[in-house]
């Protein structure tokens, strides 16, 4: 283990390798990184628009945004895509996902004109998640109601053994809440459906086609949509290369080496106690970390020769 690093000192070689990615990539660079205890909400729309308000745009340089996440609020990853779309403007806009960007970050991955990707990209399904006080876990909402389904159906195959069972135990099914649940579905699937619709897929019929299938199409939340399965449903992907390649891998081990560091800290502690998350303002972005903005002190993660390079 390294002596303690100071915090500002790992953020500030992530925005010298994104300095670095600029130059290699010829474009603007935007990053919205996120702590695996952060998630993207309404929130992040404010510090979005504020931190770009400071900062202004190089309107001479197409728009890049790197996303790292696992996912968060639809309608604030919306509200964030239909926002950097339009600081795009006439300007290219392209997300760049070195390793992830799960769920609500698919939305935002979803609102360039292409993605940048690496060999291990990862995007994932954004069908919506249902909290359960029952369980105290977020579920599919296409699960429930999936199930539901087929509960009823079973039940009423058996109606004829049994029907003051039946009856009984479909009185105790929240038939009503299956509507809710499709309404949740079709309205995330319209919100990325407007999202596609407005660069990458102009075309209503593949934009809807994608939606559906991101919405729809896989049973499992945390599937894992590489580059090729991504392609396969649509997506404009370009996998970088070379000096691209580099400067991306660059810009994100410095960014794990911040993230591994921020869990060093956090190890003692239940995830239920870690302190809430807060943005930490770069040069070129933000990074949502489970420390207040005013720690100056990681116990540091041991790093690899190349991410101490930047």
């Amino acid at each position: 283990m390294e002596s303690p690093r100071i915090l500002s000192e790992l953020l500030g070689r992530l925005d010298g390798a994104a300095e670095e990615a600029e130059k290699a990539l010829g474009c603007e660079i935007l990053i919205l990184a996120f702590h695996d205890y952060a998630s993207i909400d309404r929130s992040v729309v404010d510090d979005l628009e504020f931190f770009v308000r400071r900062r202004g745009r190089r309107g001479d340089l197409d728009l890049c945004v790197v996303l790292h996440t696992g996912g968060g609020d639809a309608d604030a990853a919306y509200h964030i895509a239909i926002r950097l779309q339009d600081l795009a403007g006439e300007k290219r806009l392209v997300a760049a996902v070195p390793r992830l960007a799960k769920s609500a970050g698919t939305i935002i991955a979803c609102a360039g004109d292409a993605i940048y990707a690496t060999p291990i990209t990862e995007l994932g399904p954004v069908d919506p998640q249902v909290y359960l006080p029952s369980t105290g876990r977020y579920v599919s909402a296409r699960t429930i109601r999936d199930s539901l389904r087929q509960a009823i159906e079973t039940l009423k195959e058996a109606g004829a053994a049994n029907p003051m069972i039946v009856e009984k135990v479909l009185s105790s099914i929240p038939i009503a809440e299956m509507g809710d649940f499709e309404s949740l579905l079709n309205h995330v699937k319209n919100l990325l459906k407007e999202v596609l619709s407005r660069r990458m897929k102009r075309g209503k019929e593949e934009a809807e086609a994608i939606a559906e299938t991101l919405t729809r199409g896989y049973e499992y939340h945390g599937k894992v949509i590489h580059v090729d399965e991504a392609r396969r449903i649509g997506l404009d992907i370009e996998v970088l290369s070379g000096e691209k390649l580099d400067a991306m891998y660059k810009l994100y081990r410095n960014l794990r080496e911040l993230l591994d560091a921020v869990d060093e800290v956090l190890k003692p502690l239940p995830h239920e106690l870690a302190p809430p998350p807060s943005p930490h303002e770069i040069e070129r972005g933000l990074v949502y970390l489970p420390l207040p903005p005013s720690e100056t002190e990681l116990s540091s993660h041991p790093a690899s020769g190349e991410a101490s390079e930047a």
